[in-house]
């Protein structure tokens, strides 16, 4: 393979690069026309950029962080910025530094710290890196492919540019969650296509030129997403394909990048909507993040990103009060709001639709939430807030509850039900006296009415008799099929 790439690249020294026109998004072939390569960069710029820092067993409720990036062990930082809260979206890189073009391969080197009395590392790593005990990220960058590899690679189960704590199987370090990309720059020029200088003399490309928004082979997706994923962006490729098997194809993988979908690792995607209190000296019906945060990191255990669009592209929406919604309402609702009465909305398939609202009613009584559409479901939070009082009596909280609930209402979106899980959705376990309260003890699941709304988490089927795996059996593709019931 080496042998090849440089006859290659050999043969685009002597042979005159051929010209193409290539379609483009923009509409503007000229601008993208191919002329003959330019000379190999002396040096190039490297570009850390962190685009999204989340706290998982951090405990402070609003902590300060801040980042430090070495890049070819050289603290590469632009300036020293603290970051607080649990969830935070950075805009503009944070680091850079030229380099010599003929260095192949640089470490970089990522590390986030808790300020305090005596700051302290985040953990960050799966625990391989030699710095701060396996805290640190540590990754080798390849200025030719614009690839790196070492605690973070393509094709690895938590996406690519995405690392986490939890890797290394403790979640009790100050762990954290980062999303992050590095690219490179050279001539002194702005082109935001990912290819590199060689990447474009492979496709036979002009180095000079941007090709972010251009289909060059015109599959439908543009020419970044596929060098940056491992496909050619010169050769048709087939993205109905589904290669994570999460139920998103590469296309709709690429549609959802900007909120750091990955193609090779599986995503949820959840547009929540929230309901208008009856009073307005009464709290609206939401879900907040608080919650939102016990189940994004209950599902980043498993090296599964959960996506809760509360507001970002469409989510967040208020809904007029209803003391009580039936099936029929929740459809028109799932159709108004999350549909847009449109058939072909392109969320569906791609999003599933929750609504926060007052109460509900199934099997003619009172329920804490229900799925009422193979890609929806419900939680009534009225019904939690009148229970709260005997919720905190086993241990639980409001934020805990609300959690509990949706992300059991969730798990029949994912294939959980009581047709492959006896101990699911069993009314014979609620209470201490029924003899399924202690027969299915050992499924740990807030699929089990024993322990809804007070353990956020799945089974993984390990606790013994009776118990059963929800991690091991969640069908991600389900939602995608057709609704069984009206």
């Amino acid at each position: 393979m080496k042998k090849e790439m440089a006859l290659l690249i050999a043969m685009l020294f002597i042979v005159p690069t051929s010209i193409f026109a290539f379609k483009n998004t923009n509409d503007n072939d000229n601008k993208f026309t191919t002329s003959v390569a330019a000379d190999q960069p002396k040096n190039v710029t490297v570009i850390v950029k962190i685009n999204k820092i989340r706290a998982m067993s951090v405990d402070e409720k609003n902590p300060a962080f801040y980042l430090k990036v070495l890049i070819n062990g050289v603290n590469a930082i632009w300036w020293q910025q603290e970051y607080k809260g649990k969830e935070i979206e950075l805009e503009w890189p944070v680091a850079s530094l030229t380099v010599n073009y003929t260095n192949g391969v640089i470490p970089i080197q990522i590390e986030l710290w808790k300020k305090g009395l005596i700051d302290r590392p985040c953990d960050i790593g799966r625990g391989k890196s030699p710095y701060l005990e396996g805290k640190a990220v540590t990754i080798f960058y390849n200025l030719t492919t614009g690839e790196w590899y070492g605690d973070d690679w393509l094709n690895d189960s938590d996406g690519y540019g995405h690392v986490s704590g939890f890797e290394d199987g403790n979640y009790n370090e100050d762990d954290c969650e980062i999303w992050f990309d590095v690219y490179e720059r050279y001539y002194n020029i702005s082109t935001h296509d990912r290819m590199t200088y060689w990447d474009k003399l492979k496709y036979g490309l002009d180095p000079t030129k941007n090709y972010d928004d251009v289909d060059i082979d015109e599959d439908g997706i543009p020419s970044w997403w596929e060098d940056k994923y491992g496909y050619s962006p010169i050769v048709w490729n087939n993205h109905s394909i589904d290669p994570d098997n999460d139920g998103l194809t590469n296309y709709e993988e690429w549609e959802t990048s900007q909120w750091y979908s990955d193609p090779f690792a599986k995503d949820i995607f959840v547009e929540v909507d929230f309901m208008k209190a009856e009073h307005p000296w009464q709290a609206d019906y939401t879900f907040p993040k608080e919650s939102q945060w016990l189940v994004e990191t209950a599902f980043a255990r498993h090296n599964i990103t959960l996506h809760i669009d509360d507001g970002w592209n469409g989510g967040g929406d208020y809904v007029p009060y209803d003391d009580a919604l039936s099936g029929k309402e929740l459809q028109a609702i799932r159709w108004k709001y999350f549909m847009d009465d449109n058939a072909h909305n392109w969320k569906r398939g791609v999003f599933h639709y929750a609504l926060m609202c007052s109460n509900i009613y199934w099997s003619y009584r009172p329920a804490g939430g229900r799925m009422f559409y193979i890609d929806s479901f419900t939680v009534g939070v009225q019904y939690v807030r009148d229970w709260l009082w005997a919720l905190r009596l086993q241990g639980s909280d409001y934020y805990t509850a609300l959690a509990s609930v949706w992300m059991h209402e969730l798990g029949h979106n994912l294939g959980i039900f009581s047709s492959n899980s006896p101990g699911c959705d069993n009314d014979n376990t609620r209470f201490p006296w029924q003899a399924g309260y202690w027969k299915y003890g050992n499924y740990k699941s807030c699929m089990n009415y024993r322990y809804v709304f007070k353990l956020v988490d799945y089974s993984d089927g390990s606790h013994g008799e009776n118990d059963f795996d929800d991690w091991g059996h969640l069908d991600l593709t389900q939602f995608n099929g057709e609704a069984w019931w009206i």
